[in-house]
């Protein structure tokens, strides 16, 4: 490789790391997502990690290799953070290859520097997930698949197949991904390359090339089993939209990240503030997807067989994506479809290079660059400078700077208390309750089918959300705390601002109205009922000492006064 290549390369390496180390420690902690990781990674014996990984809905190779770098390293939050940071700079070297393999250096470079530039690889590298990681092996699929076409042999086949395996190790989705890869592999092989198709299709060929995908397949067939089986693929906190779709383009091509977690109710939302036009919007957001979706046009409108088989089936597993959205099994959110962003991306940088005039092709690369490199440098909601404003450490904080004493009580909302341990010092320790969102069917309906409740409950419990005060609330929090506490004793109640947002006016309102219910997620309407029913049974029986708040959570702490 020339010297002028590496020197670019490392420069462009350099940069992917600067943006990925940048403001990497982020104050809240670990939010749930990646705390339910270490949570996993962190159990003592293998009979717990077992029993943890299959209550789990993903394929357990990510815990697995989260376990292995805790042993390794160390599981404090900037270790963590690493082992996602470290596959996302491999990814960087394994774009430009991918760029090389298809056409040559330069479009190598270009698809790395992209790569580097990336807000939601940028993002992801910070984040205690395994969304780098299936980045860097999807690439390396897409690598392996061109040079199983351009020169077919045993290693390139079996690296192709070794590399779709471990996506459906680290992924469950990633299973429908390698799937249709796969497929449009065998197809390609099929129709184009007529003179290999006997050597290739003969048993003792075959599965040599494909025993890595069976074996990992084979030892999979437990946790896939046991998922299929479960409720955890239903996800019921938010409803499909159409604009989830346009959303998933926009994080892929822009440095505007607008489906992290969950997208806003309409476009409206993006485009105004305050029914002011969001020109930001327009600048960060839809030049940039413009841009992108142009360049995709003219890459598929070039027909590269190899190109638009792979981006083939990336449509293909994107649709099937958007149908489980569609009938509730998910929701649709940009990282749960992150194999197909490399083949976006060398799709993107491939189509940039076929534009004929060089002056149209520089103007369109040097505002794609300066928009997203601005974007990244200057907005405080950039994707190295996002917190989690979720993140659990937040609970830990407000608690420990609180006035409660060690024999007061907390009531934690929405998670219980093994969700904070990893921040939990001897010395912050209280009478811990908690109503969450995996026993709040009990605690407020009486009902221990707690699948039941979550497919039946909006309906069934409707009566009871119009409640206010809500009476099982109003009898927990007596029998729980106020009966039992004496004079000068106080209560600390942490709420999740994020999943109880509607005040009681609000909530009755949606209650009320057919159209905004049936819109409305239910874990929504819980657990602001639940936040607005113990402020009001402790507004009138107790005193108010302290409200505090941290990212998205807020403290109130209550003291008996007689």
């Amino acid at each position: 490789m020339k010297k002028d290549i590496i020197l670019k390369l490392f420069i462009i390496f350099i940069l992917g790391f600067a943006f990925r180390t940048w403001c990497l420690d982020k104050p809240e902690g670990l939010y749930f997502d990646e705390y339910f990781g270490w949570f996993i990674a962190s159990k003592n014996t293998f009979a717990e990690f077992i029993k943890a990984v299959m209550q789990n809905c993903h394929t357990p190779l990510y815990y697995i290799y989260l376990k292995i770098w805790m042993f390794l390293f160390s599981d404090s939050d900037i270790s963590l953070r690493f082992s996602s940071l470290i596959p996302s700079l491999f990814s960087i070297l394994t774009m430009f290859l991918l760029g090389k393999e298809f056409k040559n250096k330069n479009l190598g470079l270009f698809a790395a520097l992209i790569t580097a530039c990336s807000s939601f690889c940028i993002y992801f590298a910070q984040e205690v997930r395994f969304y780098s990681i299936l980045f860097l092996l999807s690439s390396l699929a897409f690598l392996y698949f061109i040079k199983s076409v351009k020169n077919p042999n045993k290693l390139n086949f079996t690296l192709f197949f070794t590399f779709n395996a471990l996506i459906c190790a680290f992924h469950t989705l990633g299973i429908i991904f390698s799937f249709f890869l796969i497929l449009s592999l065998a197809i390609y092989f099929y129709k184009y390359l007529p003179q290999y198709r006997n050597n290739i299709i003969k048993i003792s060929n075959l599965i040599k090339y494909i025993s890595p995908f069976i074996i990992i397949i084979i030892l999979l067939s437990p946790f896939l089993f046991n998922i299929a089986l479960s409720k955890n693929l239903s996800q019921f906190w938010s409803d499909f939209s159409h604009l989830k779709i346009l959303c998933i383009f926009i994080d892929y091509f822009s440095p505007v990240q607008t489906n992290i977690v969950n997208t806003l109710s309409t476009f409206y939302e993006y485009t105004h503030i305050n029914d002011k036009i969001n020109y930001l919007f327009y600048i960060f957001a839809i030049i940039p997807l413009i841009i992108g979706f142009l360049a995709l046009i003219r890459a598929i409108s070039e027909k590269n067989k190899i190109l638009n088989y792979m981006l083939s089936a990336s449509a293909l597993f994107l649709v099937v994506v958007i149908i489980l959205s569609f009938f509730g099994k998910l929701i649709l959110i940009t990282k749960y479809t992150v194999e197909i962003y490399p083949i976006l991306i060398l799709a993107f940088c491939f189509g940039i290079s076929l534009f004929s005039s060089k002056i149209y092709k520089i103007l369109l690369i040097s505002i794609y660059l300066f928009i997203n490199l601005f974007y990244l440098i200057t907005s405080n909601d950039s994707a190295p400078k996002k917190t989690r404003p979720e993140g659990h450490r937040a609970v830990v904080e407000l608690l420990k700077h609180s006035r409660l004493k060690s024999t007061d009580y907390v009531l934690l909302t929405y998670y219980d208390k093994d969700k904070f341990e990893k921040y939990l010092t001897d010395n912050i320790n209280y009478n811990f309750y908690s109503i969450n969102k995996y026993n709040f069917n009990y605690v407020l309906f009486n009902e221990e089918n707690y699948d039941k409740v979550i497919t039946e409950g909006k309906n069934t419990y409707k009566v009871l959300l119009r409640e206010y005060p809500n009476e099982a609330v109003l009898s927990y929090i007596n029998n729980n705390f106020i009966n039992n506490m004496k004079k000068g004793d106080r209560l600390g109640i942490v709420i999740l601002d994020s999943v109880s947002f509607f005040r009681n006016q609000e909530l009755q309102n949606i209650v009320d109205n057919e159209e905004k219910y049936r819109k409305t997620p239910f874990i929504f309407l819980i657990f602001s009922s639940l936040r607005n029913s113990a402020i009001y049974v402790c507004k009138k029986q107790l005193k108010l000492d302290t409200i505090t708040h941290a990212g998205y959570w807020t403290l109130y702490v209550y003291e008996k006064a007689d």
